[in-house]
């Protein structure tokens, strides 16, 4: 089909028609098959927005499934030193994963609200906060290094060993 009129002339055609003795039900989808990660992906960009990245975070766990990075945010916003909040959402479904993260102005801001939030029920639920640590970025021993079963290497036998 070329055009939104041909697809409409075939959902009529088609629709409640008879194939295999059963009823086809054909209509337009809601969101375009795949374009699922496209709709969430921009409320989810939108939900996050406001979220402003510091080296002072706490992890936030065991989120209700309906809270927003927003949500997030006021919950906290008794504490002092808030910068942000986010609730972090799968890639595909764009449902929340559970999990956030909330932004400090320091390390002392921090500690204070682990102290007074944690086990703390949120929309039904008891928060679990944990300071946030940074990702681990995955690396593995370079050849460089000589890192091989037989023992180590130096980097010159290494090169040598290369170029021949």
């Amino acid at each position: 089909m070329g055009s939104i009129e041909e697809a409409k002339e075939a959902i009529q055609m088609f629709n409640s028609s008879q194939i295999g003795g059963r009823t086809v039900k054909v209509n337009f989808p809601e969101v375009p098959r795949g374009g699922e990660r496209e709709v969430m992906r921009t409320k989810i960009r939108d939900n996050n927005r406001s979220y402003v990245e510091s080296p002072h975070k706490i992890y936030a766990g065991n989120l209700s499934w309906n809270l927003t990075s927003q949500g997030l945010k006021d919950a906290f916003a008794d504490q002092s030193g808030v910068l942000g909040a986010k609730v972090i959402y799968e890639r595909n479904g764009g449902r929340s994963r559970g999990f956030g993260f909330i932004s400090f102005e320091s390390a002392e801001d921090v500690q204070l609200a682990l102290n007074a939030m944690n086990g703390v029920e949120v929309e039904g639920r008891a928060l679990r906060l944990n300071l946030a640590s940074e990702r681990a970025t995955e690396s593995s021993p370079t050849v460089a290094e000589g890192n091989t079963e037989e023992g180590s290497l130096e980097s010159s036998e290494v090169l040598s060993n290369i170029s021949t």
